[in-house]
């Protein structure tokens, strides 16, 4: 991936990759570079989740960096089913989802389109490897509230129920039978 001047590796992590440099401009969002820095490369060897790094080529700095993890996507009673199709009648509330664990871009380099990248990354993943080996219908991301708008602009919708119109951090979804095929 190119962003403009700046030409960016995106990768699955690998043992003895260095993970360090990303700069995230806020504090609240600390706990996504202690990820980073401190578990990623355990939660990969354990296979507790998968997360694939986007390193500046020219520096080998990490800028950016989506982790993966099985999820589910869940509606209490009285809510609308997910998945409203002639003929099909799914007979639970929760739905096999891939979840968007965490999701960060460098401040420096935001809004030169790598997060949609790392989303669209995901997306694939899901609908060209999972979807064909496992039964998953979804892939879900617990949005932080001032994300919402980026996820609605990378194709997900709110989960409508009022519980989480409330929540802090809202589930958002996309469901991969209606991405186009790629």
């Amino acid at each position: 991936m190119a962003g403009g001047e700046l030409s960016i590796n995106v990768k699955h992590i690998e043992p003895g990759d260095r993970l360090t440099g990303l700069r995230l401009g806020n504090q609240k969002f600390t706990p996504l570079k202690t990820f980073l820095q401190k578990h990623a490369h355990t939660y990969e060897t354990k296979s507790l989740a998968r997360t694939y790094g986007a390193f500046n080529a020219e520096t080998g700095a990490v800028v950016g960096y989506i982790t993966l993890v099985c999820g589910e996507v869940v509606t209490g009673e009285g809510d609308d089913n997910l998945v409203q199709e002639p003929g099909l009648k799914y007979l639970y509330n929760h739905y096999p989802a891939i979840k968007i664990a965490r999701l960060a871009v460098d401040h420096r380099i935001g809004g030169r389109g790598l997060g949609q990248y790392l989303v669209n990354l995901a997306l694939g993943r899901a609908k060209d490897v999972v979807c064909p080996a496992v039964g998953c219908r979804f892939v879900m991301v617990d949005s932080k509230k001032e994300s919402v708008s980026f996820y609605e602009r990378c194709g997900f919708t709110l989960l409508d129920t009022a519980a989480n119109r409330e929540r802090d951090e809202p589930v958002m979804f996309v469901d991969l039978n209606k991405l186009a095929a790629a």
